[in-house]
């Protein structure tokens, strides 16, 4: 894909809120009422060995992490802090990407700290700020051009939460603690579950082998009967006291 400077940018910035697992309101204008507010130059710090670093500060792409305070948010708590770490990869990194979302607006002669994430500026010095409906269609875009055979969805199926829910589904299969998922993504309660996609191929990846890493195993006298089993079932009341079975009892 041949991109502008205008699409580059755009893309950078859903990087960034990818990282954070943001909403769209979080980082684009969209319509309707909202009781967020898109974030700005001061909610962003960047730390090097436990030092905070000047936004103009030539090595902030090298910072150890970034911390975004969310002032204002749907759960309605205010200046909740998030931290992400260097990743180390060139591109997909929430460091590098928003040092160069930071440096390119604090470059702007009208840039201050108020200024908003989703600002641009074109080369003849108009101003613009990034809609979430710019940001759709080159989520689609993209999506087309990757192909429904690689992804298993098609274009018309993403919309402007990809990134919240996208972010739920990386942690989730990268390991991530569920109780971490919540902290980092903001969400107060098991709501994120419903980000967590079940038909996504790698969703069970490790499960089976899992399932059979305690292939023998040994009841406790008088253990209540596992959930779900009825008492005395006919499958496995005259087993004794003392049973010692493998794996095939799961099956009874």
């Amino acid at each position: 894909m041949a991109l502008s400077t205008f699409d580059k940018t755009l893309c950078e910035l859903f990087i960034g809120a990818f990282f954070f697992a943001m909403r769209s309101c979080e980082y684009v204008q969209v319509s309707g009422p909202r009781r967020k507010k898109i974030l700005c130059l001061k909610n962003i710090s960047f730390f090097r060995k436990r030092k905070r670093l000047h936004h103009n500060d030539p090595l902030l792409h090298e910072a150890d992490c970034i911390s975004i305070t969310f002032e204002l948010q749907k759960k309605e708590s205010k200046n909740d802090i998030v931290t992400q770490h260097c990743s180390n990869d060139p591109l997909l990194c929430p460091v590098k990407v928003w040092s160069k979302i930071v440096r390119r607006i604090r470059y702007y002669k009208s840039s201050l700290n108020n200024s908003q994430v989703n600002t641009f500026i074109f080369p003849d010095g108009s101003f613009h700020l990034f809609s979430g409906k710019e940001l759709l269609s080159r989520i689609r875009l993209a999506a087309s051009v990757i192909g429904r055979d690689s992804l298993g969805f098609s274009p018309d199926d993403l919309g402007l939460h990809s990134a919240r829910s996208g972010a739920a589904m990386a942690m989730y299969l990268g390991g991530v603690p569920v109780f971490t998922i919540m902290l980092l993504g903001r969400w107060s309660s098991d709501a994120f579950l419903r980000y967590i996609r079940k038909q996504v191929q790698e969703f069970s990846s490790g499960v089976s082998k899992r399932m059979i890493t305690h292939e023998n195993f040994y009841t406790i006298t008088n253990a209540p009967s596992s959930p779900g089993r009825v008492p005395n079932h006919t499958s496995h009341k005259n087993l004794g006291p003392n049973f010692r079975g493998t794996i095939c009892y799961y099956c009874l």
